[in-house]
């Protein structure tokens, strides 16, 4: 199946956080594809965004440094699932690097511990070679993959290992809750004292928040200055919002982002090999990345 490229994209995963291509074959591939612009945007890491501008540098891609924030789930607050893109930033900044320290121990210490419950029913899951193949922060999918790996009588896909266990819903469940976790606000104010822009991820797929366009406008008041409006939403059908078709949702928050004169962002969310996405797959057009531009200076 082929299908349009677009010559920015600014959501990209590599192998240090949950993608499957390192932070070089990551720039290469979108290099090879005709992508002009490339943000990397790791969960929680700014660990491969050297390597990457190194990498853009060699194959004439501009890379804008970036990470992909999770935050803490306040039930009371309607913020639940939220991710927070930071872009522009200084990956240099001390008190960035200072307090992503504190989120990937977190991060790690709680993988570990969905680990050994995974162990307590009976499946074969060492916790070094999770931790190895993360390469950077681990993530679900890369316990998914051990998991796989050496229990193929029990699981017959990565799917499958989130179905019986890693989904939040699981019947059997593993999840456990991070020591610590950024609040929304506090992955604004850190994306803006390390100079960069926060934008909300994907707003279309945060299903378990009850009123979406007020959980914006607070996020607005604390800061946000983008909302990544162009995503694709068609392959995320068990997640999207309800009621709302692909264009729907790009449309309505699109109109939310005009009439409070944010942002506009787009991005594949690829992971490689994770992910039935292609690089490049969603993202902008050479027009609206100049808009981007004239808005934050960035040549």
């Amino acid at each position: 199946m082929t299908y349009p490229v677009y010559p920015v994209d600014l959501q990209a995963h590599s192998t240090r956080s949950d993608g499957t291509e390192t932070p070089t074959d990551l720039v290469a591939h979108a290099a090879a594809l005709g992508i002009r612009v490339l943000a990397v945007t790791d969960h929680d890491s700014v660990l491969g965004v050297g390597e990457a501008l190194a990498a853009g540098a060699q194959f004439n891609v501009q890379v804008i440094p970036a990470i992909e924030f999770s935050t803490t789930s306040q039930r009371a607050r309607d913020f639940l699932d939220i991710n927070i893109l930071g872009y522009g930033i200084n990956h240099e900044d001390p008190s960035l690097l200072s307090t992503l320290d504190t989120v990937i121990a977190a991060r790690v210490e709680q993988k570990i511990r969905q680990i050994e419950k995974l162990q307590a029913y009976g499946v074969h899951v060492p916790v070094d070679e999770v931790l190895a193949l993360a390469g950077g922060v681990p993530g679900r999918p890369h316990i998914a993959q051990v998991a796989l790996q050496h229990n193929p009588q029990r699981f017959s896909s990565l799917a499958d290992v989130f179905a019986q266990f890693l989904a939040s819903d699981a019947p059997n469940s593993v999840y456990v809750g991070r020591a610590f976790s950024l609040t929304v606000e506090a992955a604004i104010e850190l994306t803006h004292a390390a100079g960069g822009v926060a934008v909300l991820a994907h707003p279309g797929i945060y299903h378990r928040v009850q009123d979406i366009d007020n959980t914006i406008q607070r996020m607005i008041d604390a800061g946000l200055d983008g909302i990544e409006i162009h995503y694709p939403y068609a392959k995320e059908n068990r997640r999207r919002l309800p009621g709302m078709s692909p264009a729907q949702v790009e449309s309505h928050f699109g109109a939310i982002a005009h009439r409070h004169d944010l942002l506009v962002t787009g991005g594949s969310d690829y992971h490689g090999a994770r992910k039935d996405i292609q690089l490049g797959e969603c993202g902008l057009s050479e027009a609206q990345w100049h808009r981007i531009q004239e808005r934050t200076g960035w040549a």
